[in-house]
C-alpha cells in the first residue's frame, strides 16, 4: 500500500495507503470556502497523480512504455461498470477516467523525459507496479465514483467549470504545484463537469 507525503512542488511516495489517509483525513483548509465542494475531487486528483511518480519509476526500470492500452481498458471497463451501480452515467465515468489516465500518462512522459536529461531517475524506494500502485489506483477509483455521484448537483451548475477552474487554480498555488502537476490536474478534470 502506499502513503503519499507532500513536499512543495515535488512528489514524494512511501509504501502505506494513502486511500485511508485521503477518507480519513478533514478537509484541507488552504483553499477558500467556495472551493471546498470540489476538495474530494481535487484531493484524489492529486493523489492520483502522486502515483504517476511510482509508475514512471517502474517503467524506467523496466523499460516498458508509458501507455498500456489494455490496463487502460480494462480501468475503463471497469470504472463504467462500477458508476452505474452508483447510478453515475457509464458515459461519464468513461471519460472521467480516460482523463484521469491520460493525465497520469502526462506526468509519466514528464518525469520520464527529465530524467533522461538528467541521466538516471531518482533514488526513490521503489513499490511494485502490480501489487502495491494498481490496487491503490482501483482504491481511488472507487472513491472518483462515490465523489462523482455526491457531486451531481455540482457539476450540473451552469457555471461548474469555471467554478472547477478557479478551484483548481487555487488549489495548485495553495500546495505550490508545479506546472508539469497544474496541467495534468486540468488535463485529469477536462470533463467532470460533462452533462450527464
Amino acid at each position: 500500500m502506499l502513503k503519499f507525503s507532500f513536499d512543495k512542488s515535488r512528489f514524494m511516495v512511501s509504501p502505506l495507503a494513502v486511500a485511508a489517509l485521503l477518507f480519513a483525513a478533514p478537509p484541507s483548509h488552504s483553499a477558500p470556502a467556495d472551493s471546498q465542494a470540489f476538495l474530494p475531487l481535487l484531493d484524489m486528483t492529486v493523489a492520483r497523480l502522486h502515483i504517476a511518480r511510482q509508475v514512471a519509476l517502474s517503467k524506467w526500470d523496466t523499460r516498458k512504455p508509458v501507455e498500456d492500452l489494455p490496463r487502460e481498458a480494462e480501468v475503463i471497463k471497469a470504472a463504467s461498470e462500477e458508476a452505474r451501480a452508483l447510478g453515475v452515467p457509464p458515459q461519464l465515468a468513461t471519460h472521467f477516467f480516460a482523463d484521469q489516465i491520460e493525465a497520469n500518462k502526462l506526468v509519466q512522459y514528464g518525469l520520464l523525459a527529465q530524467w533522461h536529461r538528467d541521466g538516471r531517475a531518482p533514488d526513490d524506494k521503489r513499490v511494485d507496479l502490480k501489487k502495491d500502485i494498481r490496487p491503490e489506483l482501483d482504491r481511488l477509483q472507487q472513491g472518483f465514483i462515490k465523489v462523482l455521484a455526491d457531486t451531481k448537483t455540482l457539476r450540473a451548475q451552469p457555471d461548474c467549470g469555471a467554478q472547477l477552474a478557479r478551484a483548481t487554480q487555487e488549489y495548485v498555488a495553495s500546495h505550490a504545484l508545479d506546472s508539469l502537476y497544474a496541467v495534468a490536474m486540468d488535463r485529469a478534470l477536462a470533463r467532470a463537469c460533462e452533462q450527464e
